[in-house]
């Protein structure tokens, strides 16, 4: 691998980072995260039907920060981004996939069964109206996002780490 394309997905990993924490203070702003302390986003009640769209698009949002990301290492790293219906699916398990000689994996499976209800519920509110989300569906997940969130921050963190030490093994390597 070169170490530049490495270095851009760590660059667009961190750009995704930032992105989420845009995505999280728009919850935190209402009293929506880390923890349900409002009953209200945008002066609608989170039962009504404008509120779930609201929260329908920002959960839908913290799926995307996470699917940029992995599309960026199946593509960059990889070289392998999956196609067909399940593509999706797939790429979520691609990336708790450890490819030895390549790249660790950038999720563990723990994280990947975390960010399941998210990945389908972005697919149901792409394809639903949105007077038909399921209001305690969507606030379950907006109750999920902290341990989601840090489940991620966690594996990123431990990626981007065991990254830099195979790059410095190589590059150690190549000097000798």
């Amino acid at each position: 691998m070169k170490p530049e394309e490495y270095l851009l997905v760590e660059a667009r990993i961190r750009r995704e980072r930032e992105n989420l924490s845009r995505v999280l203070g728009e919850l935190e702003k209402h009293g929506l995260y880390p923890e349900v302390r409002s009953t209200q986003i945008g002066g609608f009640h989170l039962s009504d039907d404008e509120a779930l769209r609201i929260l329908g698009s920002i959960l839908s949002d913290f799926y995307t920060f996470f699917e940029n990301m992995a599309k960026s290492v199946a593509s960059r790293l990889d070289r392998s981004m999956p196609s067909g219906d399940e593509w999706h699916k797939e790429l979520l398990t691609q990336m708790t996939l450890a490819i030895p000689g390549l790249r660790p994996s950038l999720i563990s499976a723990a994280t990947a069964r975390l960010m399941e209800p998210y990945r389908g519920f972005r697919h149901v509110f792409r394809n639903l109206y949105g007077f038909q989300l399921n209001p305690g569906r969507v606030l379950d997940l907006v109750r999920g996002l902290p341990e989601a969130v840090a489940a991620l921050d966690r594996d990123l963190e431990r990626f981007m780490r065991e990254m830099r030490t195979a790059l410095e093994r190589e590059d150690a390597q190549d000097q000798t």
